[in-house]
């Protein structure tokens, strides 16, 4: 579907992007993990040729997005912030869309905002954080993409509308096998949508893995030893999630049994082993320079 062969991009300076490949297929929803500032929404700029990359390429079904540019209308960018909507109605709105993309399905958007109660004519600039979001996730489904490009879709907005607007996604994926590609700092969203996943850190891109994959490749512990081990456990790089006194949460590679043995060996008073999520390998991943 969309395919990126070692994509490298400088800005600044400063080297954000470095020969970074992924492959994404039709019909699946993948979540870009990194700290702020590790070159996320940069990837889904070059994607869209928002910015264009130093080295590499971006291909759609093995067609350069490049040298095609039509191909961009089978690809949708929904940014943070989308300046362009500002001044405009939903009803406005779909009169520019509709003659942009030949496939923009109005009796689509028409049943989406009736169904979100968003109103047709007032300005977005007009509208609420979170209907805002819901109106640009709109817009975005009925022009009837093959790939969605979701920069940060569920920040800033309450509880009810993200689970509005993940389900909607999750729908769009089922009825119509859109592949949606969403960076976003919730994790929980990423855990709950998402088949596949992957880090960026040091410009590159980390660990693509299967969500199953990803909780059956790592363990969460909980011990108590007898004394202070902090120290130790950072000799050893053992990942600390949380600790207080002699009360101890880990994470560690289920095949790493050195590490638990080296723990066993310290005779732990209590040691309970419990499956993960997505936060505390993320926090154990990112975290670690800054923690520990």
């Amino acid at each position: 579907m969309i395919e990126l062969k070692n994509l490298s991009k400088t800005l600044n300076g400063e080297k954000v992007l470095d020969s970074v490949s992924l492959k994404l297929e039709k019909g699946e929803i993948f979540g870009l993990l990194g700290r702020n500032g590790s070159g996320k929404t940069t990837i889904l700029r070059l994607i869209q040729q928002i910015v264009l990359p130093d080295e590499g390429e971006v291909l759609f079904e093995n067609i350069s997005m490049m040298e095609h540019p039509l191909v961009k209308r089978k690809v949708v960018y929904m940014p943070v912030q989308n300046p362009f909507y500002e001044r405009y109605s939903y009803r406005e709105l779909v009169k520019i869309l509709k003659s942009l993309y030949p496939d923009f399905d109005v009796t689509y958007s028409n049943e989406l905002m009736n169904r979100y109660a968003i109103p047709e004519t007032k300005k977005y600039r007009e509208l609420s954080t979170g209907l805002k979001k819901q109106f640009s996730l709109i817009m975005a489904f009925a022009i009837r993409p093959a790939v969605i490009l979701l920069d940060e879709p569920t920040d800033g907005i309450d509880a009810v509308t993200r689970h509005d607007l993940l389900q909607l996604m999750i729908d769009e994926v089922a009825q119509r096998e859109t592949t949606i590609f969403i960076t976003s700092h919730r994790l929980e969203d990423i855990e709950r949508i998402c088949s596949r996943i992957g880090f960026l850190e040091n410009s590159t891109l980390t660990n693509v893995m299967d969500m199953d994959s990803l909780k059956e490749d790592y363990i969460k512990i909980q011990a108590v030893f007898e004394e202070d081990v902090h120290l130790r456990l950072r000799e050893r790089k053992i990942s600390i999630l949380e600790y207080t006194g002699v009360f101890y949460t880990l994470l560690l590679q289920r095949e790493d049994e050195e590490s638990k043995n080296w723990l066993r060996s310290l005779n732990p008073k209590v040691w309970n082993q419990l499956p993960v999520n997505l936060e505390e390998v993320f926090i154990a991943k990112f975290g670690g320079k800054r923690r520990w």
